[in-house]
């Protein structure tokens, strides 16, 4: 998100009161990751091209579609613990991070897709059990630790992460690294990772965003609480503490499984200073409120079919009880979908509320908060608007006026008709967003 102008203060104790700033979150993350993916980008390439020349690893666009199939996206919310006892029986996709993978194999589910979105997210995380005996696929960027693409023995399915502004890493140094080369000096090279996915913030969204790129199309929510509910701080989780192994039996003639030992861990709920009560009388804190904000931004971005099982912090989806939707294998009535329009309106008044707004351009959304739109907003879009690039060359350049400059010549090739990089409606978008904020 656009971060106008925030300031925040002291910390607010109820929901209304939270305007988390994107840009101070956004600063913080680059700062502590940026360096970490570089360098893993670097140790996994030999990994990741091996794999891409076995026909392992392939791009995340490149997987066959699902063709409108339903999927679970798991988050780390107290309320998974209710639905988890659902999916044994889901047939559809379940797709989850390495937090909730080695706590579905305990319950005997195998998850469809594990997405990883954090660099730090290792091997250890989901080690002791035997991956090759599942379909499971991971999702994943080249930033992520080395051992965990170096152990993985499945399909890979590969992207490249997008975060709203154009990190020269990541749309340059990264995409330049994994390519095929052909030739010598005047070489042709064929990108390798084509897929961007736009990051925010958290892995529901990215979840979100790889359910749409591999076709599913129904949407269930289960553990997105974004609070903590069930007096809990998060899910039950388990862990390996003895690997399982295999004994070879020369008496009754087959291998003897020894199942692994696990570890069961659990997190109860203790009041904090710095925990927000929520309107619906639940509590959270700021950083969940600013995922939860991120998340819904997410779905306006995408549009997808989304519905929410649990009863947490996300109000403004609808919600379907987990066992029936489990009992009809996704097929909720269409009467409970909401229509698209009306969809975009429930998540715009959310933000709204917590003062983030959508900015619609011709060359699709912005997300900007600000806590005076009024006087914030217009001048922000009459800055998108003095944005031009050549239509020739694709150089770019900045007015420092409101004047129309689309017939200014380009100073880099000569063309004649610079044009807007976006067009935007500054009266239609003011117009919808004084009602979100008078409603």
């Amino acid at each position: 998100m656009d971060d106008v102008r925030v300031s925040l203060g002291e910390t607010p104790n109820n929901e209304s009161a939270v305007k988390t700033n994107s840009a101070e979150y956004n600063i913080g993350t680059r700062r502590k990751q940026l360096i970490h993916e570089e360098h893993n980008s670097a140790y996994n390439h030999h990994t990741i091209v091996k794999a891409l020349e076995e026909g392992r690893a392939r791009d995340l666009r490149e997987e066959p579609r699902m063709n409108g199939e339903p999927a679970f996206i798991l988050g780390s919310g107290p309320s998974l613990d209710n639905s988890i006892e659902y999916l044994k029986d889901w047939e559809g996709g379940i797709i989850c991070t390495t937090s909730h993978a080695l706590t579905l194999m305990y319950h005997g589910i195998k998850p469809s897709h594990i997405v990883v979105l954090d660099p730090f997210c290792q091997w250890s995380e989901i080690e002791g059990i035997d991956w090759s005996k599942t379909r499971t696929k991971l999702v994943t960027h080249p930033g992520v630790w080395p051992d965990l693409l170096e152990h993985w023995p499945n399909d890979i399915l590969l992207y490249r992460q997008n975060l709203g502004r154009r990190e020269p890493f990541y749309s340059g140094t990264q995409k330049r690294m994994y390519t095929r080369r052909e030739g010598f000096r005047d070489a042709t090279f064929h990108f390798l990772i084509r897929t961007e996915l736009t990051i925010f913030a958290c892995s529901p969204p990215a979840q979100l965003f790889v359910a749409d790129i591999l076709g599913y199309k129904r949407i269930y929510l289960a553990g997105v609480d974004f609070c903590f509910s069930e007096d809990k701080e998060r899910f039950t989780g388990y862990t390996i503490k003895k690997p399982g192994y295999t004994i070879q039996n020369t008496t009754i003639g087959k291998p003897i499984e020894i199942p692994p030992e696990w570890e069961k861990h659990e997190y109860p709920f203790e009041k904090k200073e710095r925990h927000l009560l929520m309107d619906n009388g639940m509590y959270s804190e700021k950083v969940h409120l600013y995922y939860k904000k991120n998340f819904l931004s997410a779905i306006r971005l995408s549009m997808q079919e989304v519905y929410t099982t649990d009863h947490g912090a996300i109000t403004e989806l609808p919600y379907v009880d987990v066992a029936k939707a489990v009992k009809t294998q996704g097929k909720t009535p269409s009467k409970r979908t909401p229509s698209k329009a009306l969809q975009a309106q429930r998540i715009e008044k959310y933000l709204a509320y917590v003062g983030a707004y959508i900015i619609e351009t011709s060359k699709g959304l912005s997300f900007v908060e600000s806590p005076d739109p009024l006087k914030d907003l217009p001048d922000y879009m009459r800055r998108v608007m003095r944005n031009y690039i050549c239509p020739n060359c694709g150089a770019t350049a900045i007015s420092h006026d409101d004047e129309d400059h689309t017939d200014t010549q380009c100073a880099q090739c000569g063309h004649k008709g610079m044009d807007h990089e976006a067009i935007v409606d500054i009266d239609s978008n003011m117009k919808r967003i004084k009602k979100l904020i008078q409603s």
